[in-house]
């Protein structure tokens, strides 16, 4: 548990642009660079151990360290230009995207540069969606992209290398019809051409509605947390927005979201994490409440040990019949609830009912067919 606080001491350092000293022992360092790794929080971590006063390090280590911090600036490097570009051939065939998590988020960080990347995340909206798909398969012939512009899949995806440019139909998916409808209409609401901008590389570039910002950055953090696990660069882009956006949240519509979505309980979970854990003032967490410091403190136990490496279960449905195949991945997705019980008992509640709805839904619509998504 020593490693551990260490750890976020590190990392608070990294975040808030702070530069408390760290008693970090040397059979700790390699502890330490390994839990960074694991948390997605490797290049932020290791320049903060590589500036600790009186650290032993050895001579390899360190080199790898350095690396990583270099490789994380130089992916971003490479990264931009594709950006560009992109964002470019939408101007010219007035369509309008919205630069979503990564790019947006690392500029509230003090570096940066550190904040470790993944993929380009552009939404254009289901109205666009399809002319949207054939300006970048006209402005980037060289990049692999599916055969096909599927209407069940969040995103359209551009590979490049190492580098994913992901092209957002919708920018996140709810199985409840009536949270789907919601959530709709906050895209056309708050993913606007009017939305707040910033320059990169002398172009103007649309973010979301600074609330929207701010909860769909949670939202994303709790889908992955659904998924496979949820780790600490994601908990970080909450508590660095929050501190960045504090004075302009709008608490009232913040609230509506959260209500409407049964995601409050879940929020506070993360509030409660932010400001304990990652020293956010309560002032600027929204709705923290400490009434939830068991389940919180069971579920920060869980981020650290499990990071984004859950590995999902496979179905064997094997020359099952459709319903058969049906009940499995039903059966599976109440796993998921039970899953989330012991942390937000009242959501793991709607996601049951949710996942119920979802599958007679997609039964009447026998939507169970075979899709081919591969890349050309």
């Amino acid at each position: 548990m020593e490693v551990i606080g260490k750890y976020i001491d590190l990392l608070k350092n990294a975040i808030w642009g702070t530069d408390m000293q760290v008693d970090v022992q040397p059979e700790e360092v390699l502890q330490i660079v390994q839990l960074s790794a694991f948390q997605g929080t490797g290049p932020l971590v290791f320049d903060q151990l590589l500036k600790q006063k009186d650290v032993e390090i050895p001579a390899a280590l360190r080199m790898q360290m350095k690396q990583q911090c270099m490789m994380s600036m130089m992916q971003q490097s490479t990264m931009m230009p594709i950006l560009g570009q992109a964002w470019k051939a939408f101007e010219k065939a007035e369509i309008h995207p919205v630069l979503l998590k990564g790019f947006a988020l690392a500029q509230h960080y003090p570096q940066q540069h550190l904040r470790q990347w993944g993929d380009i995340d552009l939404y254009v909206g289901q109205k666009q969606y399809h002319d949207a798909c054939a300006v970048l398969r006209e402005a980037f012939p060289e990049a692999k992209h599916p055969k096909e512009e599927f209407e069940f899949l969040k995103h359209y995806n551009f590979v490049f290398g190492d580098t994913v440019l992901e092209m957002h139909r919708i920018s996140m998916d709810f199985h409840h019809p009536r949270d789907r409808r919601y959530y709709e209409g906050l895209e056309d609401k708050y993913l606007t051409k009017d939305g707040p901008s910033f320059e990169l590389n002398e172009i103007r570039i649309t973010t979301p509605d600074e609330t929207f910002n701010v909860f769909f950055t949670f939202l994303h953090a709790w889908h992955h947390f659904m998924e496979t696990g949820m780790n600490m660069k994601q908990v970080c882009d909450v508590a660095v927005l929050l501190h960045a956006k504090h004075d302009v949240i709008d608490r009232v519509q913040l609230k509506e979201m959260l209500t409407k979505l049964h995601l409050m309980e879940v929020w506070q979970l993360l509030m409660y994490i932010i400001v304990q854990y990652l020293g956010l003032s309560q002032a600027e967490a929204p709705f923290y409440n400490e009434g939830c410091k068991d389940r919180s403190e069971l579920l920060f136990e869980r981020i650290l040990k499990e990071g984004s490496s859950r590995q999902a279960e496979k179905l064997n449905a094997d020359g099952a019949s459709y319903l058969k195949r049906k009940w499995l991945t039903l059966q599976s997705r109440m796993a998921d609830s039970r899953m989330v019980k012991p942390y937000a008992p009242k959501y793991a509640r709607h996601t049951a009912i949710s996942d119920i709805l979802h599958g007679i839904e997609r039964t009447i619509k026998g939507s169970e067919k075979a899709y081919n998504v591969e890349c050309v």
